[in-house]
Parts: structure tokens; C-alpha cells; sequence
């Protein structure tokens, strides 16, 4: 049985405990604040991040990890004789899917034996890092690595997104997110209902002034994905606290046997888009 060693990026926002426990490598991203640089999950995790968004003279940015620190993680895992099934960040967002296969390419041409897989999430936050970790069991259940990356594969495609941003401030600039989506978003007094669609961030709706932003979202998820009973929910949390938690209120309430897990939203995908609360849905 091959011995399969999990890696994904900090954009996942899988806490340090989780990569001990489920025992993934996640390559840190750097991220510059005023001159500043930081490694996201390393030098600076989500609660003080969001605080240094809010003294920032400048939105920061995030770089993508070099090839060569990318190969460095590979040849570790190789050298000990593992294969690796890589879950990154969407290629739509970033060149870090692109930089993985120039270090994979780079230990193939070494090692023509080498096992690397890649797996594109397109997709962002802990939908990914949940996948992760599910990859992670299924390989010391003994499954396969190509049979893994499909099952991964099918779990981040199964689950859909809706989240509402306190602005479009940070995904306007960072360049994330459909520019048609940034027209209706910015008018007075319209809070844009966001989603994933191919690789990127977009518009799909929008809902009128911003008091009661929990309701609304859980009014707009019920009205596209009505029953969610006894499923799986993702509610990820960007320091939108308040709306979090009535979001889970209502979520809990509606759908009895819900199981609910709770997320941070990291420094890489803050970065990106700022304060932020909403959930992933199976479809």
C-alpha cells in the first residue's frame, strides 16, 4: 500500500491543529501589509489579520509560493519514498496551480517515477481544506491516489456557495471576482450575494439594504437550495461575527439534523475579499 502524503495551500484555512492531526502539509502564502511581509497561517492567522486589515494604509496582497519552495515540500515527500496528491487553490485566482506543476515537472524529469497528482479546487477557503482532510482519511483507509483525487474532486463540485461581503472593496482590487459582478454590487444600498463559478468569484443575486444581512442570505439560500436536512453545511466566518451567528441560528432551526461545521475565513482568501460570513451547501 502506497503511503499518499496530502499538501494543499494556506488559502485552504485548515488551523494548525487540523494539518497535525489529519497529517497534511500546507505551503504558507505570503501576504505584504504596508510594507510588510507575512506568511499566512504562520506569521499571522485570521483574528489579528482581520484587525490589520482594519489599520492597513494600503489592501494588501498576496504571492504566489515560488516554484522552487513548491519543489523543495515535493522532494521532501518523494525522497521519502511517498506519493502526493496536491489540492490547491482555483488556477483561476492565482499562477500557485501553474508554479506546482513546473516543480512537479521538475521532479519527474529527476525521478520519472515519482507519483505527484494536482487537483484544481477551483474553488477557495475551507471547502478545500475540508476536502483535505477527507483525502487525508481515505488514504490511510488505503485507497488509492488516483481514486482519491476523483472522490475529492466530486466532493468540491457537489458542494455550492452563497456569502455577502461587507464590500467589494477588496475583490475589485485584487481582481477576484467577475467585473460584471462589481455593477449591480456597488449601487447604494445593495448587498450582492455572492458564488464560486468557473474558478472565480460572481454576483448571483443581491438583497436590499444592509441590517439583517443573516436573514436575507438564509432567505436566499432556502429560495435555491431548499432542503438541506440531515446534510452537510460549511459556514465559514470572515469577522462578520454577528451575522454568523445568526446565520447558524436560522440554519439550525430550519434544517433539524443538520450537521454544521464552522470556519474561519484565513488571511490568503481575507486578503481577497475582506470581512465576509455565508456557507457551502451540498447542491
Amino acid at each position: 500500500m502506497a503511503d499518499i502524503q496530502i499538501i494543499t495551500d494556506a488559502g485552504s484555512d485548515l488551523l494548525k491543529e487540523e494539518q497535525e492531526r489529519f497529517g497534511i502539509e500546507v505551503i504558507p502564502i505570503k501576504i505584504t501589509a504596508d510594507g510588510k511581509d507575512y506568511l499566512s497561517g504562520v506569521d499571522v492567522f485570521s483574528d489579528e489579520f482581520y484587525e490589520l486589515l482594519e489599520t492597513c494604509k494600503e489592501i494588501p496582497h498576496t504571492s504566489q509560493p515560488s516554484t522552487a519552495d513548491i519543489y523543495d515540500v515535493f522532494q521532501k515527500h518523494i525522497e521519502a519514498g511517498k506519493q502526493i496528491l496536491v489540492i490547491s487553490l482555483s488556477s483561476n485566482a492565482s499562477g500557485f496551480y501553474n508554479n506546482m506543476h513546473l516543480a512537479k515537472n521538475m521532479i519527474l524529469e529527476e525521478n520519472p517515477n515519482a507519483v505527484i497528482e494536482i487537483l484544481d479546487s477551483r474553488s477557495f477557503a475551507y471547502i478545500y481544506g475540508q476536502a483535505a482532510i477527507n483525502a487525508s482519511q481515505m488514504a490511510k483507509d488505503g485507497m488509492g491516489i488516483l481514486e482519491i483525487k476523483e472522490k475529492t474532486k466530486e466532493f468540491i463540485e457537489s458542494y455550492g456557495v452563497f456569502v455577502i461581503p461587507k464590500s467589494l472593496t477588496y475583490l475589485e482590487k485584487g481582481g477576484r471576482i467577475n467585473k460584471a459582478s462589481l455593477i449591480f454590487g456597488n449601487m447604494l444600498d445593495l448587498a450582492p450575494v455572492l458564488t464560486i463559478k468557473d474558478g472565480l468569484m460572481e454576483a448571483v443575486g443581491k438583497v436590499r439594504g444592509r441590517k439583517k444581512l443573516a436573514k436575507k442570505l438564509f432567505q436566499y439560500l432556502v429560495s435555491h437550495a431548499p432542503d438541506q436536512t440531515g446534510k452537510d453545511l460549511i459556514v465559514v466566518n470572515g469577522k462578520m461575527d454577528e451575522e454568523t451567528e445568526e446565520l447558524l441560528g436560522y440554519l439550525t432551526e430550519q434544517f433539524p439534523g443538520v450537521n454544521i461545521t464552522r470556519a474561519k475565513v484565513g488571511p490568503t482568501i481575507a486578503t481577497h475579499i475582506g470581512p465576509v460570513f455565508g456557507v457551502f451547501f451540498q447542491k
